[in-house]
């Protein structure tokens, strides 16, 4: 059966609309269909307003295409690249470790790389990073972990940070993997989310 795209799901949802008594076979369906176990990488940029304001929109999508550049290469070998959505690029992985390793690559190559820019050209990434049972489609993907990976990239993580949730911390154990981490807890969207800032070795 083949994964729909977001497209095919909005004509579900439509249809689910139109006749509310197919919601519960209608979703038994789809998590059958493209229900997933998913590490969720979401890699966002700091300074869109600031950089915008003073230098103009391409100069800052200049930089968003220097990060696709440095972060396709590191997702794509245990992941792939799901989505670019304004200036995030999405990574989906079958194991926490992958996106983590992921994760620590593209920081590296930022660094190499900012060391020879202008501070406003260089790729000051924000890595927010969970782990869940997600709807998974050709080009989007939804459920709770992916609110979270998106709160953590874009809203909390500072410059050169990587988060993880709880729930991914506590994945990469099972899968027997480790990292330093930092225990925080921030309020996003009136929900307190544990979260773990990754520290060097």
């Amino acid at each position: 059966m083949s994964i729909p795209s977001r497209a095919d799901l909005f004509r579900l949802l439509d249809a689910r609309i139109a006749s509310p008594e197919i919601a519960e076979a209608q979703e038994a369906a789809l998590w059958k269909r493209c229900g997933r176990d998913r590490a969720i990488l979401v890699l966002d940029l700091s300074g869109f307003t600031r950089i915008t304001r003073s230098h103009g929109i391409l100069h800052f999508l200049t930089i968003f295409r220097r990060a696709i550049r440095l972060a396709s290469p590191a997702i794509e070998v245990t992941g792939r690249v799901l989505k670019l959505d304004a200036d995030n690029v999405i990574g989906v992985f079958d194991r926490v470790g992958d996106a983590l390793a992921a994760a620590e690559e593209i920081m590296g190559a930022a660094a190499a790389e900012n060391a020879i820019l202008e501070p406003d050209q260089r790729v000051r990434a924000c890595i927010g990073i969970g782990f869940g049972h997600i709807l998974e489609l050709t080009d989007d993907l939804y459920g709770d972990e992916v609110n979270v990976a998106f709160k953590l990239g874009e809203d909390v993580a500072r410059p050169e940070e990587i988060l993880l949730s709880a729930a991914a911390l506590d994945r990469l154990a099972v899968e027997g993997g480790s990292c330093g981490n930092e225990k925080r807890e921030t309020i996003a969207g009136g929900v307190t989310l544990t979260h773990f800032k990754v520290t060097p070795a």
